[in-house]
């Protein structure tokens, strides 16, 4: 998997990497130009005001919708759950003071993958990121699609319960539509992007203001007994902070774009840059200049989620491994405080705030093992397999033969099929 394992010919340049349609020119520098004459890169299409509807898009998202009913179930009543619902947030600003520093001292595009790098080295980072690519990333896209499918069916199933396969099939439907237009289009991605932003704003004001109207109106008889603490268990507050937590997540994205903020495609880009993910995964397409094979990789494994699980289970699957590396991207600033003291830190945050986070999320994290032993126990032996694909894909030198054939076919192949070159940088 490492960048240096791609595709060679006889004089020991990569062969694949010549891939060029017949018409296309070099510029005077000696880049590749397309029939457009436009730089192979990624495509610079998200203003600040896009970027600015990503993070908004992304904060106010699915979780919002799907998280309710995850904290009250598990917190045991209404007036716990709206503890947990202030308590997730306060965690939330710490966090996202902590990702501020971090941000602002290193200056790279990567986001957890490049502060687990920069703290602890090539060997945690491969860990997350292989975490990341297996069951982070494609699980967070099947929750997000569930809901989508779940919400689209309602209307039509208001007497009875929406059948699971018809919602697993019409999640599979439009995670298919998402997939082709984030692989063909940068610039509509973006517009829909500000589109559904916008809609999603709506319905949460649509939410808000008529309950706020019965409220003031006395309809409070769901605040009767709301601390009623009968109904708690500690075992369902880690599963509840996970659902607390994932409607508020989406504040560390903008680390994954530090470098620059008109380029986000960069979750697996800067990875595969540094040379611990498939050559071809860095790749850009030759004309529409979006990074075609990274987004494609994650659609088999996202697809396979939506058809094994339900939200929930997803939900407390893909949080405990977030959470996990989110705690080791913050015990990493703290470990950064006395490693590179010297280090520029334009923001700090007090001690504290780090600490605080830390030790909440690995408390929350290792006390879930006990909650949902199935699904933290699945994604706690994924992200043990790490160690040995770290050595088996990264570390050694001289691999099999056989390995290294197989590696070099995969870039060469994909990059034939797919028609991408690496972006000119």
């Amino acid at each position: 998997m490492n960048g240096r394992s791609s595709s060679t010919c006889k004089d020991g340049k990569v062969e694949s990497n010549r891939l060029e349609v017949s018409q296309n020119e070099k510029d005077p520098d000696g880049s590749l130009l397309g029939k457009t004459k436009k730089k192979v890169e990624l495509g610079k299409k998200v203003t600040l005001l896009r970027g600015i509807s990503i993070i908004i898009g992304i904060i106010i998202g699915a979780g919002i919708f799907i998280s309710p009913k995850g904290i009250l179930k598990h917190s045991g009543s209404v007036g716990m759950s709206l503890i947990v619902w202030i308590g997730c947030g306060v965690l939330s600003l710490f966090g996202a003071l902590s990702y501020a520093e971090l941000g602002t001292c290193i200056k790279k595009s990567g986001g957890h993958y490049t502060y687990i790098l920069e703290a602890f080295g090539p060997q945690v980072a491969f860990v997350r990121l292989w975490a990341d690519l297996i069951a982070i990333r494609p699980t967070a896209m099947a929750v997000i699609s569930l809901a989508f499918g779940q919400y689209i069916l309602e209307p039509l199933f208001m007497s009875c319960e929406t059948p699971t396969m018809a919602v697993k099939l019409a999640t599979a439907i439009g995670l298919t539509s998402v997939m082709y237009l984030n692989s063909m289009s940068v610039t509509w991605t973006a517009r829909i992007q500000n589109v559904l932003t916008l809609s999603k704003l709506l319905a949460i004001i649509i939410i808000i203001v008529p309950g706020l109207y019965l409220l003031f109106q006395g309809e409070t008889k769901n605040f009767k007994n709301a601390f009623d603490l009968s109904n708690m268990e500690l075992s369902g507050m880690p599963l509840a902070f996970y659902s607390g937590m994932y409607a508020y997540s989406g504040w560390f994205y903008l680390n994954f774009v530090t470098e620059e903020i008109d380029n986000p495609e960069k979750m697996f880009y800067v990875a595969s840059r540094e040379g611990q993910l498939p050559e071809v995964m860095s790749m850009i397409h030759i004309r529409r200049h979006t990074p075609l094979a990274a987004v494609l990789i994650l659609y088999p494994l996202t697809i396979l989620q939506i058809f094994v699980g339900d939200i929930y289970s997803l939900l407390n699957f893909m949080s405990f491994l977030r959470w996990l590396f989110i705690g080791v991207v913050v015990l990493g600033l703290i470990y950064l405080r006395y490693t590179k003291p010297d280090l520029p830190r334009p923001f700090k945050v007090p001690l504290f705030i780090p600490v605080v986070f830390c030790v909440t999320c690995f408390f929350m994290v290792f006390l879930s093992l006990y909650s949902d032993p199935f699904n933290t126990g699945i994604g706690f032996a994924i992200s043990l397999t790490g160690i040995p694909a770290y050595y088996v894909f990264i570390y050694f030198d001289s691999r099999p033969k056989w390995l290294q054939r197989t590696i070099d076919s995969f870039n060469r192949t994909l990059q034939i099929v797919l028609e991408v070159v690496p972006a000119d940088q």
